[in-house]
């Protein structure tokens, strides 16, 4: 079973490729007209209708808790989770319960409190497989679609990535970086926590979606050339499918591992936007308390 967020853009075309591949999908939507006209559309084109919905906002926390319950009583395993959700806004913008929107959807709800609360879904993948009389083994994994952004920082205090320090000016464009080097950091640390499971970050390069239109508007053009939504969703699909060979903990960009840092000269691997190991502690035990796991 693979899960992802999905009615436009990269998710829907990575729910169309697994359902091609005859994949159980569930969609996890905001919208449920968007998300039922999505869905209408991957099944006739793809003649699988093994392709459904759970209703969530991701930036939600108590959202993403009653959808990982829905997951969990209908499937025994979840053999890939997609964390694709998210937005970049030009205004802060805060959920109804009173977070800043950007990292709840990216990071916090839709990538941290997702993927651990399916934990028990996605180890009992790996063990059915590891226990099977093939000769070749597919661990379950999840991948959090981070972006380039990225590389413009390294992730600066808690109370600065979720908008709460005091006096703090808002910048849509940082707060997106910020997420979405958490992802990378979080794909790391989980690696670690959980090797049994595949965990990676990749990055979809720059890419045309109705999310960058929204952002950007006529600034976009400084981002050309872009991919469309396929350009940039193959990768992640070949990580979805790929069987063996992939770095625990790496991110990714058109099927091969990339650097995490460009701070150095000739854009070659610095320093500057790395985080210190006590940060990186500090960060995760956030995480933890701002998502509400005990």
């Amino acid at each position: 079973m693979d899960t992802c967020s999905a009615n436009s853009g990269l998710g829907k075309e990575i729910t169309t490729y697994a359902a091609a591949k005859g994949a159980n999908v569930y969609m996890i939507c905001r919208s449920k007209e968007r998300a039922e006209e999505a869905r209408d559309e991957i099944v006739k084109l793809t003649a699988n209708d093994n392709v459904k919905i759970v209703l969530a906002d991701v930036s939600e926390y108590s959202q993403v808790k009653a959808a990982a319950k829905t997951l969990q009583t209908l499937e025994p395993k979840i053999d890939c989770l997609i964390c694709n959700a998210g937005a970049l806004l030009n205004e802060k913008r805060l959920t109804s319960e009173g977070n800043e929107s950007t990292i709840a959807s990216h990071l916090i709800g839709g990538s941290y409190l997702l993927s651990q609360l399916l934990l028990p879904q996605l180890k009992a993948s790996t063990a059915s497989t590891s226990s099977s009389t093939s000769t070749t083994t597919a661990p379950s994994r999840v991948i959090f679609t981070t972006s380039g952004g990225m590389y413009l920082t390294p992730l600066p205090s808690w109370e600065i990535a979720t908008s709460t320090a005091p006096d703090h000016t808002y910048d849509g464009v940082m707060a997106y970086s910020y997420a979405k080097r958490g992802q990378v950091i979080l794909a790391e640390e989980c690696a670690k926590l959980h090797p049994e499971i595949r965990w990676m970050s990749a990055h979809p390069g720059w890419t045309l979606t109705a999310a960058v239109e929204d952002a950007f508007g006529d600034e976009k053009k400084y981002l050309e050339p872009m991919r469309n939504t396929w350009e940039g969703a193959e990768g992640l699909t070949w990580l979805m499918g790929r069987e063996e060979g992939l770095e625990n903990g790496a991110l990714y960009l058109d099927r091969e591992t990339q650097v995490k840092h460009m701070a150095g000269p000739f854009f070659s691997e610095g320093r500057f936007t790395k985080n210190s190991e006590e940060e990186v502690r500090d960060f995760m035990e956030n995480l933890r308390k701002a998502s509400g796991l005990s």
